[in-house]
């Protein structure tokens, strides 16, 4: 069996937020938590800000495009109105950003329920270090949370204004699977959160902007490893057993939708059975190929592997094993020296996350 366990190393350090762009969202988010927690009417209402989405969770792809802040507004409740909670927020940003479309320079934008602050690169801003951060504010809701409804004409419906949540919930059962003793590792490392960033590039790669996205595909991902199905030793025997695995559960999902990880309610919104029968037969294609590799010879395992794990900004994910060229040969000793691609390291090796302030 190849597994190419060098290759599949670097890949994961390929598509693991690391380096300058870290840094960055680091400083980011710090700087706007700081801002809108020394606010005096947020202090009032409780503000507690945490981290949540794919960043949170460690499972985001690089180069990782945004960062959502949680605004845990604790002294609140599903009583007062989104609109105040909401005026408040942008009223805190606009005056440190600017509001986009509005001021020269702005950098704040409205959406449905939240607001997008941009950080582009100083030096750059259309390279691939530019990215935003996401504050989303929240309410309590018993033991959940509450966040503003999409449907802005709803912010008057005391019934249907929030909308019932827990991110919180969700990255704390990441990190509980992410170190359970009986989830699969490679090389001592837990390997779920470094097999969902590979299984979301994947997803990148050959399915773009089609449904179902990077959220629903990485809660499919979670249920199939909470349920043990996930087996393997190697980067390369995990990825293609939970591409397998996921394509299956995908099926399912066809039939009787996706439930939320926390909630149990059906996640929103709702794919059609169609897309979730097509993403299934693509994802399914792509294990095959995955097994494929498995069987095969080092050059032609890599060449599958790179054509199923694609490009980011850093370039090629999977490196090429030394004596083989970009099409699946090896090298005679004469075509090495100018063989197509590389298996130079990178140098991303610094950790991706920290660990939340707060919660």
């Amino acid at each position: 069996m190849e597994t190419l366990d060098n290759e599949f190393g670097q890949a994961v350090r390929n598509v693991t937020i690391s380096g300058d762009k870290r840094d960055r969202a680091i400083a980011a988010h710090t700087e706007v938590r700081d801002l809108l927690e020394a606010d005096a009417e947020l202090c009032e209402w409780g503000i507690d800000s945490i981290l949540i989405g794919s960043y949170a969770r460690q499972t985001a792809r690089y180069p990782g495009k945004d960062v959502d802040v949680f605004l845990r507004l604790k002294n609140l409740s599903v009583r007062h109105s989104p609109e105040k909670v909401y005026n408040a927020v942008e009223r805190v940003l606009v005056a440190k950003y600017g509001l986009k479309d509005r001021d020269i320079d702005g950098r704040v934008t409205r959406q449905a329920r939240s607001l997008k602050i941009d950080f582009p690169d100083p030096n750059d801003q259309y390279s691939d270090n530019s990215f935003s951060i996401d504050a989303v504010p929240a309410v309590p809701w018993a033991e959940h949370w509450g966040i503003p409804n999409r449907d802005r004409d709803l912010w008057n419906n005391d019934d249907k204004r929030w909308i019932k949540t827990n991110p919180v919930k969700f990255a704390d059962d990441t990190k509980a699977l992410a170190t359970a003793t009986w989830s699969p590792a490679v090389g001592g490392v837990n390997a779920y959160r470094p097999v969902v960033r590979l299984l979301r590039q994947v997803r990148h790669i050959h399915f773009g902007k089609e449904r179902p996205g990077g959220l629903f595909t990485e809660v499919v991902a979670y249920y199939v490893w909470k349920d043990q199905l996930v087996t393997g030793t190697t980067w390369a025997e995990l990825l293609t057993s939970t591409m397998d695995q996921v394509a299956k559960r995908f099926e399912t999902c066809a039939e009787d939708g996706l439930p939320d990880p926390v909630l149990r309610t059906p996640m929103k919104p709702a794919l059609d059975s169609w897309q979730w029968n097509v993403a299934a037969q693509s994802l399914n294609r792509l294990a095959e190929q995955a097994r494929e590799a498995l069987n095969s010879e080092r050059c032609r395992a890599a060449k599958m592997w790179r054509e199923i794990l694609g490009t980011n900004e850093r370039g090629q994910v999977l490196p090429l094993p030394e004596g083989c060229d970009a099409n699946g040969f090896s090298l005679g000793a004469v075509t090495a020296v100018s063989a197509v691609g590389s298996n130079q390291p990178r140098g991303f090796a610094s950790p991706p996350w920290p660990e939340p302030r707060h919660g």
